[in-house]
């Protein structure tokens, strides 16, 4: 599975990301909160899950939830899910 989590500034690209990474066949989320993004790609490895390129985005400006991000991430790592940072 790929796993991309686009995140910046208001005003950054990051909607103009994920609609590329769309036109790309990805299966993308803009503005998920980080708590629900280890959710995401447990859902996504489920066998009857035909999502195998997830995109989501994050605003940095999020406060609390930006402060999750990081550890959300951690989680990502310990299913042992590969991301990339945009």
């Amino acid at each position: 599975m790929e796993f991309v989590v686009v995140t910046g500034l208001s005003g950054a690209g990051k909607s103009l990301a994920i609609k590329s990474l769309e036109d790309m066949g990805f299966f993308c989320i803009d503005n998920l909160p980080p708590s629900l993004i280890p959710k995401m790609a447990e859902l996504c490895r489920l066998p009857a899950s035909k999502v195998r390129r997830v995109a989501v985005g994050c605003d940095v400006r999020g406060g609390e939830f930006f402060d999750n991000l990081f550890e959300e991430l951690q989680k990502l790592k310990e299913l042992h899910v590969d991301y990339q940072i945009i």
